[in-house]
């Protein structure tokens, strides 16, 4: 079923062989879509998705592969992972935020506040024995949800709060929801955080608040960014102890140089990115950092200071400030490349033959020896053409190919 006609590999092979940058029967294709574009083909309310799970985001998301034929690479699934004073066995769980740690869901408790035709605003509330800590999320009809607050809003009184549910001993329970399903249609990822990216997650008022963090409060915001390594380190080790998966997905959206400073990316996250990918170097799982915008020191950092396998989405103007030609020249001995079709403009306003002289294009840049997975830059837009998708995946088959 994954394997198309024509073709000598799997679509999960085709993945894993550009992964470690070796030549695959043609160029893996696979477009970033993340959630928009899997939610707008279930052709229903986008809070039946992403509040309900009616469909569960990652069947949605299978549901497009088998759609597209596109290569899959599969980041919808969290290991159950959490603070072992807390849990009981058996016990239901809920996620404070991605791969941040859950809780029992016996301490939650939610309440829709609002409900109108357009959106379902949410209130969630968890109790611990320092207080309370609270957030609101809005689940728009035809949008992916948003936060209108986050967890922590007080840096001195709620910080202490979120670490007591985080906690100081972990503990996990090995579940891949939809593992077996995905089968050979792609790769299945689990996923941390880059320091920053997970502060932006838990903090309320978004990227400035997170400057003014660091700004105002160095000190705080190393000791909890030292927590949070320990943390992560934990949950790797979960992660290649339960599985492991197939790769390990460092997600770095608002480590993008068009919100931070280099300065800022080198103090907090490189060495949490230095720890991380040395030690799936030990055990053989590949390491995949996601950083878009302008990205262009953010991977010369990665390719001279770390353990990296896998860099996308490496845009280029205007979003972003990396070529891909000179990506491969420059990184392509040490680095799958994973890009970098432009996302807002081409894939959401192009037509499908300008979509597939792009496709074409990447391949001349990027294709040679091996080491090249065609895709977008950072997320296609919910009404990105299903037949520029068609256009990418077909380029793949027929240009793409390895003779």
């Amino acid at each position: 079923m994954a394997k198309d006609p024509g073709d000598t590999m799997t679509r999960k092979e085709r993945m894993l062989t550009a992964m470690h940058r070796q030549i695959p029967d043609r160029v893996p294709v696979c477009p970033d879509t993340s959630a928009m574009v899997p939610a707008r083909l279930t052709r229903k309310p986008f809070w039946d998705i992403f509040l309900y799970e009616d469909p569960y985001i990652g069947d949605a998301y299978i549901d497009l592969l088998l759609r597209f034929g596109s290569d899959g690479w599969y980041i919808y699934d969290e290991l159950p992972f959490g603070n072992a004073a807390l849990w009981k066995p058996d016990e239901p769980t809920f996620s404070l935020a991605p791969f941040s740690g859950m809780v029992p869901a016996s301490v939650v408790h939610e309440d829709i506040v609002n409900r109108t035709s357009e959106r379902i605003t949410v209130r969630t509330e968890v109790d611990t024995p320092l207080g309370p800590l609270s957030k609101v999320e809005v689940y728009p009809i035809a949008d992916v949800p948003w936060p209108e607050e986050k967890w922590i809003k007080d840096l001195e009184r709620d910080w202490p709060r979120m670490q007591y549910l985080i906690g100081e001993d972990w503990t996990y329970r090995p579940f891949f929801r939809r593992r077996d399903r995905l089968g050979d249609l792609g790769v299945y990822s689990w996923m941390l955080f880059l320091p920053l990216d997970w502060w932006f997650h838990i903090r309320d008022d978004a990227n400035e608040q997170l400057t003014f963090d660091l700004v105002d409060h160095p000190e705080e915001m190393r000791e909890i960014f030292d927590y949070y390594t320990r943390f992560a380190l934990a949950q790797l080790e979960a992660f290649i102890e339960a599985g492991p998966p197939d790769e390990l997905h460092i997600q770095g959206s608002v480590s993008s140089l068009s919100l931070i400073s280099p300065t800022f990316y080198r103090e907090y996250n490189l060495p949490f990115l230095e720890a991380v990918t040395a030690r799936c170097r030990d055990v053989g799982l590949i390491s995949h950092q996601h950083v878009c915008g302008k990205s262009f020191q953010v991977v010369e950092m990665s390719y001279q200071e770390t353990a990296l396998d896998v860099m996308e989405p490496l845009e280029g103007p205007p979003g972003g400030d990396v070529d891909l030609a000179e990506a491969k020249r420059r990184w392509g001995d040490k680095f799958c490349l994973k890009g970098n079709l432009n996302t807002f403009d081409l894939m959401l306003n192009g037509t499908p033959e300008e979509v597939a002289q792009a496709a074409r294009d990447a391949i001349d840049a990027a294709g040679e020896g091996g080491g090249y997975i065609l895709s977008t830059g950072d997320q296609c837009g919910r009404d990105t053409p299903d037949a520029n998708f068609e256009a990418l995946v077909e380029v793949s088959k027929t240009y793409g190919r390895y003779r």
